[in-house]
């Protein structure tokens, strides 16, 4: 069944600390007013293996700079503040790894998590029969626990993991990493068809989305598409960047054209175009109206001409005839 475009809901992602502290906190908040519904922001693991090369270099980078899981709901706590500051309201959810929760503590993670108003947590590592009771004591604390489906997902378990998962799925479009480009074709959306049928929560596509045009056409078969490394990509390639650009209007300014939604300057440059078009027309059709009327009084200049001449000659045969 085709879905109505204008009720899609985007899922952005951050890599918590990258490429420093200030710089991923006013990604994160330039994401969240450009329009993300949600945002998966992810504590840094050493050894990301879901992730694509984008996003583990990112973790790299944020590791290195110290950051630890402390750090991670310091800046949740922080973007938390931006956001009710500027009544904006995206779903927060940690992305991690199985190994940061154990070592942190399974129950103290999920009690900072809901202290910090985390909507939920995306683990993707940790398999149903082996989560360490994750997702029932996420739904006893109130945490979303989002359980993912992937291509060779066989249909019994699509359904047990939905019962198990929390408000909606995370489905993976393809088998591999994250990163690379996700062909959107008819396989793809008959592998969508095919989970719908046994799962009855709502979907969030991700892996691989990373263009207004991809978005467009999954737009109408899910409800919630997820972009990962291209967030990360355009907040890496920002800040590479001497003139140092504001990342939270920066990254706005992305998150609305991944949206389709025009942006004042966009808007801006769309009037100036036409104002242009307009200007242009005008000075065509004033310079033909010039050239008409040239060419008008030209006629005129030739047709008066040639009535002076025939006039001319029409006294000058009257005059000979008189003497006769």
């Amino acid at each position: 069944m085709e879905r109505s475009e204008s009720t899609l809901e985007l899922m952005g992602h951050i890599v918590a600390g990258f490429p420093s502290f200030q710089q991923s906190l006013d990604a994160a908040v330039g994401i969240c007013l450009g329009g993300a519904r949600y945002l998966e922001i992810q504590f840094p693991f050493s050894d990301p293996n879901a992730d694509g090369i984008a996003i583990a270099n990112a973790c790299e980078v944020s590791l290195k700079n110290g950051f630890n899981t402390d750090l991670g709901f310091e800046f949740i706590a922080k973007l938390q503040q931006r956001l009710k500051e500027r009544a904006c309201k995206t779903q927060l959810l940690i992305m991690t790894y199985g190994n940061i929760l154990f070592s942190y503590g399974v129950e103290r993670f999920l009690q900072k998590a809901k202290e910090n108003a985390v909507y939920g947590l995306i683990v993707p590592d940790l398999s149903l029969q082996n989560d360490e009771k994750l997702f029932k004591k996420s739904k006893k604390i109130g945490l979303e626990n989002i359980a993912l489906i992937a291509p060779l997902t066989s249909p019994k378990r699509i359904g047990q993991l939905t019962k198990k998962s929390g408000k909606f799925v995370y489905v993976v479009a393809r088998n591999g990493i994250t990163g690379d480009t996700t062909e959107v074709n008819q396989a793809l959306q008959d592998y969508i068809r095919r989970v719908q049928k046994f799962c009855k929560k709502p979907i969030a596509l991700g892996f691989g989305i990373q263009s207004r045009e991809q978005i467009e056409t999954l737009g109408k078969i899910v409800p919630i598409v997820v972009v990962g490394s291209a967030f990360v990509r355009e907040i890496d390639a920002l800040c590479q960047k001497s003139s140092k650009p504001s990342l939270e209007q920066k990254l706005c300014d992305f998150t609305q054209k991944l949206l389709g939604i025009s942006t004042p300057k966009q808007e801006s440059k769309s009037t100036n175009k036409r104002t242009s078009q307009k200007t242009t027309q005008k000075r065509t059709t004033k310079s033909q109206t010039a050239k008409n009327e040239a060419q008008t009084g030209q006629t005129k200049k030739v047709a008066n001409t040639t009535k002076s001449t025939t006039t001319r000659k029409s006294t000058g045969t009257r005059k000979r005839q008189n003497p006769a």
